[in-house]
């Protein structure tokens, strides 16, 4: 695993963590969200917050889809969480106003075996596939980053606690629970994971615009990460 900073923003690289995510023994697909069970939310302003099957979650008004800004994201890296309180009131912000298309996917990032990393990245982002209301998705991908382990080398997002995260949210009952608890996404979040690295995300946090990755120089704060969705629009 290679550290690279711009601007003061680590960002974790996928190296050798990258092959062996690729090649990890977690088996293959299954664990797909249903479509029917996912449910589109309202965000105040007019956009919809739409979760995917894929495990990603769409935040946009009708009809906007350029540009597309796709943000790679791993809940167990801590550059992840000061990244997100960055730029997500901006990214809300823009997707409101019609002026962008986002789409949050998480990942895991780390290899299999390497822990306490691996194993807190697994089961916060299968976690995250059992929320399939979409306004809530993103009241939970706060609650993940709020209750963040503290490095790398810490422990955390223990089943149960991933569980209670979701309470204060009104998602409790018995569906919600096993799923957190047997870890029914973890086989599709390691493929969707497998997939973003081949197709190139190289580390998380990682946002491309239309495509294009956006480069250290354009995500080192808030207004740089807006100029350069902005230039796109």
């Amino acid at each position: 695993m290679i550290g690279l900073v711009a601007a003061g923003l680590a960002l974790v690289v996928v190296a050798v963590v990258g092959v062996a995510v690729l090649t990890g023994g977690d088996g293959g697909g299954g664990g797909e969200t249903p479509a029917e069970e996912l449910k589109v939310g309202q965000i105040a302003g007019g956009a919809e917050a739409r979760p995917g099957t894929d495990g990603s979650l769409t935040m946009t008004r009708p009809g906007v889809e350029r540009p597309l800004v796709e943000v790679y994201e791993d809940f167990a890296c801590p550059p992840c969480g000061k990244f997100d309180r960055m730029i997500d009131p901006v990214l809300k912000e823009l997707a409101v106003a019609g002026k962008a298309k986002v789409v949050y996917r998480p990942m895991v990032v780390f290899s299999k075996g390497l822990e306490p990393m691996y194993g807190n990245s697994l089961r916060a982002a299968s976690a995250m596939r059992c929320m399939t209301d979409g306004a809530r998705w993103l009241a939970y991908q706060d609650a993940l980053y709020e209750h963040q382990p503290a490095s790398e080398h810490t422990k955390g997002y223990a089943t149960a606690d991933l569980i209670s995260y979701a309470a204060p949210l009104g998602i409790t009952g018995d569906t919600f629970e096993t799923c957190v608890k047997e870890q029914q996404r973890a086989p599709a979040v390691l493929e969707a994971s497998r997939g973003y690295i081949s197709d190139g995300v190289q580390g998380t946090p990682s946002v491309r615009v239309d495509g294009r990755p956006l480069s250290s120089s354009e995500v080192g704060t808030a207004d740089q990460v807006r100029a350069a969705i902005e230039s796109r629009g």
